[in-house]
């Protein structure tokens, strides 16, 4: 029932960085012995991971300045080799084209799923409020290894986020326009083409970076993906757009009737072969499920009916609300690490640290943390 940590951070980049560093030097450390361990199980060896770090600790610097530098602070304040950091912040791009190879093998087995999101109109909801929302489903030991990030900055937008210790781009988090993002893991043949394009971690920070809404689209749709995702990006002012990327394409899904849900397949065909099913088939359903259970209070929606949705059960272990399979192998195995529901018009997060059904979910804002318990 612990309460997710929140890490207070102003300054230049590579100072801020180097706080992160500082704080969370024992986590960081954690998460990059879990990458290493389950790059490992799927043969990638540490060494080569490292090597991927070097080459992906070049593209980052390249590719925008300021994230490398904080990048570059984080390892420093933590001990770490930059190489090590640069290995962690492109994890997803290592994870996700490993996964997509796995799932490809006639024998494939059983694996991480990577999450269930939802968004909600002002239509939709009963405070006529526009809402994120998210399952995290992740390794099981990444647990306990991520954090709220909020920054304070005068040269782009203040945010709130949850990352994970060593990664400087956050995944689910708001800024100070009202602009917020939920995302997915997806896999296809393609991945890995674009081998070094910018990484997920990159863009997800580049989102919240935004000023406006058309310009928080941009860093999805402007440049070319190395390794599929689907991001799904809200503004206060009520619209909400999904964007599934892959190597190939970037398309876009917008709510029916004020709701849309998405999970770890892709919705359009022109994508080419969706392979997250075969290795996790819960995503088949885990999506439409959500829609229906939210949907049975479109109009009136309000935040226990969030919350009440994202602890279902069906399916369970591999379900909306996701536990620890033991019959995975324990450097695969996969859990809810955290639940988080996005209430852009009033600046909020309340956030769950592990699945809901057994963690209280606890607001948090920009301008702090406002109550223990949702």
């Amino acid at each position: 029932m612990t309460a997710i940590k929140l890490l207070d951070l102003d300054g230049d980049a590579f100072a801020r960085g180097r706080a992160h560093g500082q704080a969370l030097a024992r986590e960081v450390g954690e998460n990059i012995e879990t990458y290493l361990r389950r790059f490992e199980a799927s043969g990638l060896g540490r060494d080569a991971a490292l090597a991927e770090g070097k080459r992906w600790l070049d593209a980052i610097a390249a590719q925008n300045r300021d994230y490398a530098e904080e990048m570059l602070g984080v390892a420093d304040g933590a001990g770490q080799s930059r190489e090590a950091l640069a290995m962690l912040n492109a994890r997803y791009e290592i994870a996700f084209t490993l996964f997509g190879r796995e799932a490809r093998a006639p024998d494939a087995a059983a694996e991480a799923d990577g999450c269930t999101t939802f968004g909600v109109l002002p239509e939709a909801s009963a405070d006529r409020r526009t809402y994120l929302g998210q399952n995290w489903d992740w390794l099981e030991g990444v647990h306990g290894r991520a954090f709220l990030l909020r920054l304070t900055r005068r040269d782009r937008p203040s945010l709130i986020c949850l990352t994970e210790a060593g990664i400087v781009g956050g995944k689910m988090g708001l800024n100070e326009r009202g602009i917020g993002l939920v995302e997915n893991g997806l896999a296809s043949p393609r991945d890995g083409e674009g081998a070094y394009e910018r990484p997920f971690h990159l863009r997800c920070r580049e989102v919240l970076d935004a000023e406006r809404f058309d310009q928080a689209l941009l860093p999805v749709t402007r440049t070319r993906h190395g390794c599929s995702a689907n991001f799904v990006i809200g503004d206060a002012g009520g619209e909400i757009v999904d964007l599934e990327a892959s190597p190939g394409h970037v398309v876009a899904h917008h709510p029916r009737d004020g709701i849309l849900t998405h999970s770890n397949h892709f919705l359009d065909a022109r994508h080419g072969a969706s392979l997250m099913e075969r290795i996790g088939p819960s995503t088949l359903f885990r999506a439409a499920r959500l829609e229906r259970l939210l949907g049975e209070k479109r109009g009136r929606l309000e935040l226990a009916d969030f919350q009440t949705a994202l602890r279902d059960h069906l399916s369970k272990p591999a379900s909306i609300c996701r536990h620890p399979d033991p019959a995975q192998p324990a450097a695969s195995r996969s859990m809810t690490v955290a639940s988080v529901i996005l209430d852009l018009d009033r600046r909020l997060m309340h956030v769950a640290n592990g699945p809901p059904c057994e963690h209280t979910y606890e607001t948090y804002a920009l301008a702090g943390r406002l109550s223990a318990a949702a």
